[in-house]
């Protein structure tokens, strides 16, 4: 299955990104380690400082045929009060991006990992809204190494 289409440029978003922490990238590698089926997805855990999301966490939360929604998003807030940043899912489907594309996920990051297992491709969109919602593109950081501390 092709990945949700995204415009690559865009005045929505520019100068936003998302930095998934290293722990986070090995969340998702490990996912994708289980072959899951197509439409699989987890809840994104992090934070934005200024116009950057950080993932922080990726909780495997739904398997094909069941779709994010409002009553979901809620249970997982009580969980990480204010921390579910978006969502992430392995070779989404049309009935995935029609759930994301919705109220209740605006401003929310959706990260689609994509292409064949040898050789996956992360994308990042955030949900927005212009008389319809849709997936904007956003680049991904690059991640950062930090000094050892002495």
């Amino acid at each position: 299955m092709s990945p949700i289409p995204v415009p690559v440029e865009s005045e929505y978003n520019r100068g936003v990104d998302v930095l998934v922490i290293p722990e986070a990238r090995r969340e998702i590698e490990a996912l994708r380690a289980f072959r899951p089926a197509s439409g699989t997805w987890g809840i994104l855990i992090g934070h934005r400082r200024g116009p950057r999301y950080i993932v922080e966490k990726v909780v495997a939360a739904g398997r094909p045929g069941l779709r994010p929604d409002e009553r979901l998003l809620e249970a997982f807030d009580r969980i990480w009060p204010g921390g579910v940043i978006g969502l992430m899912a392995v070779r989404p489907d049309a009935a995935f991006k029609k759930a994301v594309l919705a109220p209740v996920w605006y401003g929310k990051l959706v990260l689609r990992s994509a292409g064949p297992e040898r050789a996956p491709v992360l994308q990042a969109g955030v949900v927005e809204f212009e008389r319809r919602f849709f997936l904007d593109a956003v680049p991904l950081a690059a991640a950062v190494k930090e000094k050892a501390h002495e």
